[in-house]
């Protein structure tokens, strides 16, 4: 596989070569005394991207969730619920097919402008 230099770009202007980036992957050359194993938990496939992205700083650039904010990462906020009202905000996201974070930025829109 050809090496991807990605250094210092925007995930915007990564392309990698999907056909050569799964060629390769179906067509590695494992050795005999390889130890392969299923890959579970937030790690995995860790490797995988940095070595296409090049480096774990790409990897971090180009993953995670798009900012809400115009300038670099979105404040959270955590919350804890009801197991009744959790239950009632998924069954509604699942409806509305929509993420409950978004119904609950939504909800939250709605009150700051009323309070206002």
């Amino acid at each position: 596989m050809s090496e991807i230099k990605n250094e210092g770009q925007s995930p915007a202007e990564v392309k990698p070569d999907y056909a050569e980036l799964a060629e390769w992957a179906e067509t590695a050359d494992i050795g005999p005394d390889a130890r392969i194993t299923k890959a579970v938990g937030p790690e995995a496939g860790l490797s995988i991207l940095e070595a296409v992205l090049g480096s774990p700083e790409a990897v971090k650039r180009a993953v995670g969730k798009p900012s809400l904010s115009s300038k670099g990462t979105s404040p959270s906020r955590s919350l804890r619920l009801s197991a009744e009202m959790d239950a009632q905000l998924l069954a509604r996201a699942a409806e509305e097919h929509r993420k409950p974070s978004a119904i609950m930025r939504d909800a939250l829109a709605q009150y700051l402008a009323k309070a206002s």
